[in-house]
């Protein structure tokens, strides 16, 4: 039976529940970034997939827990959740997700000992509601943690589980410098690549640059853009991207490499209070064919931020798993946790 967690309130835009109250819970939960205010606040206002409805669920008054849902098209911008072999799924199908695409570590953000099957039964229960009203056939938790306490949760109220994913991701606990992480790597080849990296990016002319993310990072954003496209999957940044990028700039560094006037390689981090997150990145592949491994150079300044503002965990996000791998960065398998109305 579901515990009784006070009221449910059902808002559709964030600002209906306002930054302390969402804050007040997701800070207390050590929620990462993709639930922060001003992260969800920006998705709203810019979204990265076409979203038919929003939806913030406030458990309590005050609130004991939140949670985002989206009403959006199981065509995910990735081709991921279209190929979870959703029974009776069309093209275009709507689903009741939770979260977006571009959030690779789903939770249901709870005050301390709050997160129960008990309370997962009633985000259920509520999430069910939401999408019967709206016609779907499904909603579903995307990206969680397959070993974690959310997913054994969901799997106690009984939704069915299907492996999606894997995001990868470092403990930096007690790491003083981006040296000690070269230092534990086991493989000498790798640890000289790391060290020798940005000697030999200065050697070929190129340069670091951290424009403010404020002003959108249009270079940075266009070479994203330009590199999910050649790899096929062009909609994951779309044209609103910039503008999340500038609304959300709070919780953004920008990392640029510049080489004979133009940017070869561009990151996108976030940052929440313990982890440090490479989320978007791009590369000109022309005007870095000569480089020997790219990811190091984006992977040292991204290890000297997360270090130096003591962030905990470094989180590499997902795809490209040899170079990951190669780096230490560990896996973690992400699942997803569905339900029918």
């Amino acid at each position: 039976m579901a515990e009784n967690s006070g009221p449910i309130s059902i808002c559709h835009a964030i600002e209906e529940i306002g930054r302390a109250q969402w804050s007040a819970v997701t800070d207390a939960a050590g929620a990462p970034v993709f639930y922060d205010y001003v992260f969800l606040r920006a998705y709203e206002a810019a979204p990265l997939q076409e979203t038919s409805e929003f939806f913030y669920l406030k458990f309590g008054e005050p609130a004991v827990a939140v949670l985002p849902a989206y009403l959006q098209s199981s065509d995910d911008p990735l081709g991921i959740l279209s190929a979870l072999g959703l029974p009776g799924r069309k093209a275009g199908d709507p689903i009741l997700a939770t979260h977006v695409a571009h959030c690779y570590d789903t939770c249901l953000p709870a005050l301390p000992g709050r997160l129960t099957p008990g309370l997962a039964e009633r985000a259920c229960t509520v999430l069910a509601g939401l999408a019967r009203q709206a016609g779907v056939k499904w909603f579903a938790f995307l990206n969680v943690d397959g070993s974690g306490a959310l997913a054994a949760a969901l799997t106690q109220v009984g939704l069915t589980k299907v492996p999606m994913n894997t995001r990868y991701r470092k403990d930096l606990s007690g790491l003083g410098s981006a040296e000690d992480f070269v230092a534990a790597i086991p493989s000498p080849k790798r640890r000289a690549i790391l060290r020798q990296s940005r000697r030999l990016a200065g050697r070929a002319g190129m340069r670091y640059e951290s424009p403010d993310p404020a002003a959108g990072a249009p270079a940075a954003v266009e070479l994203c853009q330009r590199t999910t496209t050649r790899h096929g999957t062009a909609a994951y940044y779309p044209g609103e991207f910039g503008e999340f990028v500038a609304m959300a700039a709070e919780l953004i560094t920008v990392t640029e490499i510049w080489r004979d006037g133009r940017v070869g390689l561009a990151s996108i981090s976030l940052r929440d209070a313990t982890r440090f997150h490479m989320w978007a990145g791009g590369i000109d592949y022309e005007l870095m064919a000569g480089v020997r491994s790219a990811f190091p150079l984006l992977l040292l300044p991204a290890l000297d931020e997360a270090i130096a503002t003591r962030r905990a965990v470094l989180e590499g996000g997902r795809g490209n798993p040899a170079t990951k791998l190669k780096y230490r960065l560990n896996p973690v398998d992400l699942m997803a946790f569905v339900g029918t109305p």
